[in-house]
């Protein structure tokens, strides 16, 4: 059995077109979206804001470890001098500071996480339209993610530039809606 030539291909070949043998195809691009990010100035923008926040909880973890290291050698002098049930009392109250502690700490680095993936959100909200144009400027009609592409060449990457037109469009983003900070 052979193919009519007035029916759709079954393969394509990235990076050109695809359709019907007889129609008009569609020209396909690739993006890797988290290089696009990472290397944007807005990207850079948000990793920079996590990396200080990051030093500073690095910074207050320390202080506060110190701080419990003295304590808990503190409690352990008094041991042999208070009664059992006044160390017991005092421990237990070190016991549930150094877990609120842990939990506050925990919140605080969770709060990395959103914050990023909030900014990455904002991003990519922001960048639909110039996506759209450069793909538009490549004569291409569809933007799949370079982590999809098995085959491909490297004309088809369009990444680099993307990241030079969102930088012209929206520079750093500006200040976050819900800046990163650290109670």
């Amino acid at each position: 059995m052979t193919m009519s030539s007035a029916q759709p291909q079954t393969g394509f070949s990235l990076g050109e077109t695809v359709g019907t043998t007889n129609g008009p195809g569609l020209v396909l691009r690739s993006i890797d979206e988290e290089r696009l990010f990472r290397e944007s100035q807005f990207g850079q923008r948000v990793l920079g804001a996590i990396d200080a926040a990051s030093r500073a909880l690095e910074d207050e973890n320390a202080a506060l470890l110190a701080e419990l290291t003295d304590r808990e050698e503190e409690l352990t002098e008094l041991r042999d001098t208070l009664d059992a049930e006044e160390f017991r009392a005092q421990a237990e109250a070190f016991d549930q500071r150094a877990e609120m502690i842990r939990q506050g700490q925990a919140q605080k680095l969770a709060r990395f996480s959103q914050f990023e993936e909030s900014e990455r959100r904002r991003f990519f909200a922001q960048t639909e339209d110039v996506l759209r144009q450069v793909l538009e400027e490549q004569g291409a009609q569809i933007l799949i993610a370079s982590g999809a592409v098995i085959v491909g060449v490297p004309e088809m990457d369009m990444t680099d530039a993307t990241i030079a037109a969102i930088d012209a469009a929206i520079g750093d983003g500006g200040a976050p809606p819900f800046p990163l900070t650290l109670p």
